[in-house]
């Protein structure tokens, strides 16, 4: 890890917790709203803490700071900041002596990291009370991943009050070290899709009386990958296939194959011109092949969100004091094509996405890989981040 070695955080005391919690977290991965296990840890640590919670079916956790409701708060800006609980249907690859204990499942997209930060985080405002600059509200969200967590921590007050910022936090390996918070737009438009070829099942040995779906789908396959390389839009953007299933026998024509992928942009005009491509590639498919092919999105598009601009200078602020030079404001033009269910909170309040930085030379793996996994040496540093942010929010 490329370290700062002319900066140590105040906060390095809390590393070995940081770590233990990040470890324990690690070692029980849960499926999205099945994080009871989690749920239950974060509730006893919170409770111990003197953190009043409101509990959401089944899993998510709404915390009030203790000092909430006191004579000294009064007045003082309201934060609220998500922690995602859930992992992946993974299994985990990284050989790590704390390695995930549940076969199939695995924090490959750092939750783990984020629940222990934001738990070190409440602990140290527990500590420092009323002499905290701003009220503060913790969610631990569940279901992130499969996009349920927001709306159902949203449906149970999590913004209610009219707080004055929200943020939210990851982990990552694009470098060793440092944060980065993007200047203006922060997120994609995303969405899952299923492609489902119909064609006429028969006997191979009459072959003339079917019609192959799996050649059909083949089609749409490459005239995608096709798609991915010419279109030129105002932005990166792409449609990719994650999965394709058809046939049952191989002497017998299949009559249905069915795919399943996502279509991402990092505009919005771009996502609705690559719809409109896909539907009229899947026709053309349709005319050439005589199959019958359907498009569903299963689920409305996750939106992009954009960082509050007075947010961004205060993160830019903390983030130098914290990174020095390994702090980077990036433009729309390094929009990374991942979304998230957070656009929900953007919505009903101005926001802040910031993004740690942690590889480890030799073993970066991207997000869910089951090799995936971050350098706790940045922890400290990030904690850090987080308490400059609040505590410059208070002060504005």
């Amino acid at each position: 890890m490329a370290e700062r070695f002319d900066y140590q955080p105040k906060f390095e005391k809390y590393k070995e917790e940081l770590m233990e919690l990040r470890r324990h977290f690690h070692r029980h991965p849960e499926l999205g709203l099945q994080e009871f296990e989690t749920s239950a840890f974060i509730q006893e640590y919170l409770g111990k803490l003197g953190y009043r919670f409101q509990r959401v079916e089944p899993t998510g956790i709404i915390a009030e700071h203790p000092c909430q409701d006191t004579a000294a708060f009064a007045g003082k800006k309201k934060v609220v900041l998500r922690a995602e609980m859930d992992a992946l249907p993974i299994k985990e690859q990284t050989g790590l002596s704390y390695a995930s204990e549940k076969d199939r499942v695995m924090h490959a997209c750092g939750h783990d990291g984020i629940v222990a930060t934001a738990l070190v985080l409440a602990r140290i405002l527990a500590e420092e009370g009323e002499a905290f600059p701003v009220r503060m509200r913790f969610l631990f969200e569940p279901a992130e991943e499969i996009g349920e967590g927001a709306k159902r921590m949203l449906l149970a007050g999590a913004l209610d009050g009219e707080p004055d910022a929200f943020l939210m936090f990851h982990y990552a390996v694009d470098q060793p070290f440092g944060m980065a918070v993007h200047e203006g737009q922060a997120s994609a438009m995303i969405n899952g899709m299923e492609i489902r070829v119909h064609g006429k099942s028969s006997h191979w040995c009459e072959a003339d009386k079917g019609i192959d779906s799996i050649y059909a789908a083949s089609l749409v396959v490459k005239a995608l990958h096709d798609l991915n390389e010419t279109y030129k839009g105002k932005g990166p953007c792409l449609i990719g296939t994650g999965t394709i299933h058809g046939g049952e026998y191989s002497n017998i024509i299949t009559d249905l194959v069915t795919l399943r992928g996502n279509i991402r942009a990092a505009y919005e005009e771009d996502y609705l011109a690559l719809d409109e491509r896909l539907k009229e590639i899947l026709k053309e498919v349709e005319a050439k092949t005589g199959t019958t092919v359907e498009l569903e999105y299963p689920k409305p598009a996750v939106l992009p969100f954009a960082n509050d601009p007075g947010l961004t200078r205060i993160a830019e602020e903390a983030g130098k004091k914290v990174f020095g030079d390994q702090f980077l404001l990036e433009g729309e033009d390094q929009l990374f094509l991942s979304g998230d269910n957070a656009y929900r909170y953007f919505l009903q309040t101005k926001g802040l996405f910031s993004v740690f930085l942690a590889g480890i030379p030799g073993k970066v793996y991207p997000l869910h890989h089951p090799k995936f996994q971050f350098d706790e040496a940045i922890l400290p540093y990030s904690l850090e981040a987080l308490y400059e942010i609040l505590a410059g929010i208070g002060c504005e």
